[in-house]
Formats: C-alpha cells, structure tokens, sequence
C-alpha cells in the first residue's frame, strides 16, 4: 500500500471530514474517497461510520490510525537520520515543554548539547500539557519536559523524575505571623484558606483524609502562578513545589516546609512513548541529560515505577 495513503489517512481522521482534509492536503475529495475504499478493501473492514456531520472511526479505522501514526512517524524519523548520516550528530532535537515551565538545570544540558554537537538543530515547542502530549502522541516531539507526573496514558513512559520540596508559601505577616520555624504541619494546614493546582487535588485529599483531618481548599487553579497569586494577594496558603514558586519569581513569599507527608513534587519528569523508536539525536541529548542529572538511560528504557507515594 502506498504509504501516502496512511498519511492522507491519518489528515482525513485528524481534520475530521473529506472536505477539510481536501483544503489542507490539496487533494480532490474523490481522490481521498478512492483511497479510504482501496484501504478499506485492503483490510477488509469499515474504517468510518458513513452520515455524521464529523467521521467517526469504527474500532478497526482506530487501530489503522494508531498504526499509520506509526508508521509515518518511523518513516519521518528514518529520513532525518539517513540524511543526517545516522551518526546523531547532525539532525534536529525536537522536544516540548509547558509554558510554565522553567529549569535552569535542562536550560544548562540543552546548551551543552549545543556545545557537543553544534550541527544539530534545537526545536523547543512551549505548550499546555495537553497539546504537549498530542505532539508526542503524533511524533511532533519526542520527548517532553514538565512537571506533573502522568503516566496514567498506556503508552507513555516516565523517564526520569528529580523531586522537588512542598511548601505552604504565603504573604510575609499573615497567617503564621506569631509562629516560629520554617516547617508546618498538615494539621495546622487544616485550619488554613488553602491555593493549589488542580490536578494536586487527588493527592492532597489522601494526605489530609489519611491523617483524619479536614480537607476543604478555597482556591483551584489550572495554573500555578494564579495559586500563587492568591497567597501574594494574602488571601490563602498556595501548597506548591518550592522551586517552581521561586522560578515563577515568586520569591517575594514566606515559604514553610510541609513537614510529615510522603508526597511526590516532581522538579522535573521526562517523558516519552513506551515501546518507541527514538531517534539517534533524542537519544544522546537523553544521555547528555542523564549524564548531568545522575539516572540510567538505554533506548528502549523501561520507565521507573516504584510505586511510592502519591503525586501533586
């Protein structure tokens, strides 16, 4: 089967119709229409539900999806790097990290990758963890860098994790004006108007229920900097990573330790697809990087799972 096939194919199931396909891949629809039916008789199976607005994949035309993503990507990759004389010394690094995101330490490997191989070209794409994830998904990038954890996706892999320390930050004067040290406790956490991210929520409510006190946060943010915001404000206690608070420049804070909790706050996790093909170039800034950060990396690498603690 032509291989342009699987990649208009691809188009068609991403744009969601024949005809937007049509405008993007500067096809005619008829054309695009042949070859649905030559890969449906090929594979003896419906590949769309026929009459909605939008096409909808039956079972089979999502795993020719999955598969051609695949496929297209390994081709892509196979390109790159026979152009690029295969060495992975040339090439392009294409990795992604949240707009949020702020690292000193992968700012620092990614200019001593430049250093080491400075015919290799850097593509860094700032996005949301979703989109992020959509890109790896799709071979956009091949590695992405954030904080959260997620591996709860089947074929993602946790590469690397470096932790980082939870703080109760807060406006200097209020709420722990009287109270000395620089630590504080989940029960006096209890007390308090509490700011956090919302995908900390899970975590937080099985540290506070296990320790049988009461859990009731009055500000949820999709974005660190607002929960932050709200202690600035002096309106709550933000429960956050220490170094991302002072990364955001929020070192203007009063942070205490949150002493007695085994919960995980990654400074920063890598990941990648499980079980994929990894370019020679992603490999060895994967290596430089492992290299600084003091973890074992291979191509293919089973990623860490200890199951230890819980993640915020």
């Amino acid at each position: 089967m032509n291989l342009a096939y699987y990649s208009n194919y691809v188009t068609i199931v991403e744009e969601g119709s024949l005809t937007a396909a049509s405008r993007k891949l500067r096809i005619a629809q008829p054309a695009l229409s042949n070859q649905i039916k030559a890969l449906e008789a090929a594979y003896g199976a419906r590949l769309f539900y026929r009459g909605a607005r939008r096409l909808e994949l039956t079972d089979a035309g999502q795993i020719l999806y999955q598969r051609a993503k695949r496929m297209l990507a390994i081709e892509t990759a196979a390109r790159s790097e026979i152009a690029s004389g295969f060495g992975g010394t040339k090439g392009t690094l294409r990795i992604g990290i949240t707009s949020s995101f702020e690292n000193e330490r992968l700012l620092d490997a990614l200019i001593a990758f430049s250093d080491r191989y400075p015919e290799a070209e850097i593509k860094v794409y700032e996005a949301e963890l979703p989109e992020l994830l959509k890109k790896l998904q799709n071979g956009k990038v091949e590695a992405i860098f954030v904080r959260p954890i997620r591996s709860d996706t089947e074929n993602l892999e946790v590469l690397y994790t470096h932790a980082d320390t939870l703080v109760a930050a807060y406006k200097p004067g209020a709420f722990f004006a009287d109270e000395p040290g620089d630590e504080t406790a989940f029960e006096r956490l209890s007390e308090l108007p509490l700011s956090m991210l919302e995908r900390s929520l899970p975590a937080f409510q099985n540290a506070f229920r296990e320790k049988g006190l009461a859990f009731s946060p009055k500000f949820v943010s999709t974005r660190m900097q607002l929960a932050l915001n709200w202690a600035r404000a002096g309106k709550a206690v933000a429960l956050v990573p220490k170094g991302a608070a002072e990364e955001l420049g929020f070192d203007d804070l009063a942070m205490r330790t949150v002493s007695d909790n085994d919960l995980l706050v990654p400074a920063l996790t890598v990941i990648a697809q499980k079980r994929k093909y990894r370019s020679h170039i992603v490999n060895n800034f994967l290596l430089l990087l492992s290299e600084r950060y003091g973890f074992e990396y291979r191509d293919p690498i089973e990623g860490p799972d200890d199951g230890k603690g819980e993640t915020i």
